[in-house]
């Protein structure tokens, strides 16, 4: 089995599509499935269920999927290790930052001040990002707390509702979800994390809101809730202080979640510069936030 094989396989996983993977390994189509039935052919059980010209893994495939990512993984740490013994790793950082995007250039301006020796290489649309290999931390954020010795929380903050200024809702004394029924809402498209976990919440308690404009990026959704476009359920500390706002955060009564910002790195090796940032974060984190009240 080469390594070669290992890297198709993962990419056709990606895409789902032995063309696209194709395309952007820059080889032939039948190269590409020939390499994918001799690795088969080894294994001696598909990996594939194939209807036409759409696959997916089937459960043999799944088990080798996740087998081949802790391989990937192993090997991309234990090159890192040997690299940095050899002095030829470099000060690079890999950040993706998925959530509270409103404060990346004062996170970068608070890095680069405490480790100028560090090149930064910045993600903050997973479509960027292929495998959690390709970056050293992540900034994430959960619906729920997470249970994991590889991430650390950042910041715990309520999700409310956004109002312009004037708009009628501003005034009432208290709102609940049956008085959002009639207003027009902004969201992100479903891809984003902050999408997911408010429709999910929404969808428990039976509530669907009336998105009249869907974006894909959240400074355009900020943007339009300015222009007094709409409302919409937003983060209550990343997002409720921004700049030249006049929007109002109101509590609805019947409608409670919040949500956890994470930094996460991967297991195994961690680079020199992974063990500099990860208390540098911590504490722009602890600095930013510390008078805020949730």
């Amino acid at each position: 089995m080469e390594s070669t094989q290992l890297k198709y396989f993962l990419k056709v996983v990606e895409h789902m599509n032995i063309t696209k993977a194709a395309e952007e390994l820059c080889i032939s189509q039948p190269s590409l499935s020939q390499t994918l039935k001799r690795l088969e052919s080894e294994i001696g059980f598909p990996l594939f269920d194939r209807t036409g010209k759409n696959i997916c893994l089937n459960d043999s495939g799944v088990v080798f999927y996740n087998a081949v990512k802790d391989i990937n993984h192993i090997y991309s740490s234990a090159l890192d290790e040997i690299r940095e013994i050899n002095h030829n790793l470099g000060s690079t950082l890999s950040l993706f930052v998925g959530c509270a995007s409103m404060y990346l250039p004062s996170l970068l301006t608070y890095l680069k001040e405490n480790t100028s020796d560090i090149t930064f290489t910045v993600h903050q649309w997973e479509k960027g990002v292929s495998t959690d290999a390709d970056t050293d931390l992540r900034i994430i954020a959960s619906s729920t707390p997470l249970d994991d010795i590889n991430a650390v929380l950042l910041l715990k903050e309520k999700i409310l509702l956004a109002v312009p200024e004037g708009h009628s809702l501003t005034t009432k004394p208290s709102i609940k979800l049956e008085d959002l029924k009639y207003y027009d809402f902004i969201g992100l498209e479903s891809g984003w994390a902050l999408e997911q976990m408010v429709s999910d919440a929404l969808s428990r308690k039976n509530f669907k809101p009336n998105v009249s404009i869907r974006v894909d990026n959240p400074t355009i959704l900020r943007r339009l809730l300015s222009e007094n476009l709409g409302i919409a359920f937003i983060p209550k500390l990343t997002w409720g202080a921004m700049k030249n706002s006049n929007l109002c955060l109101r509590t609805v009564d019947d409608f409670t979640t919040e949500r956890y910002i994470y930094l996460y790195w991967n297991d195994g090796y961690r680079k020199h510069t992974v063990k500099k940032c990860i208390p540098l974060i911590l504490s722009f984190f602890e600095n930013t936030f510390s008078d805020s009240e949730d």
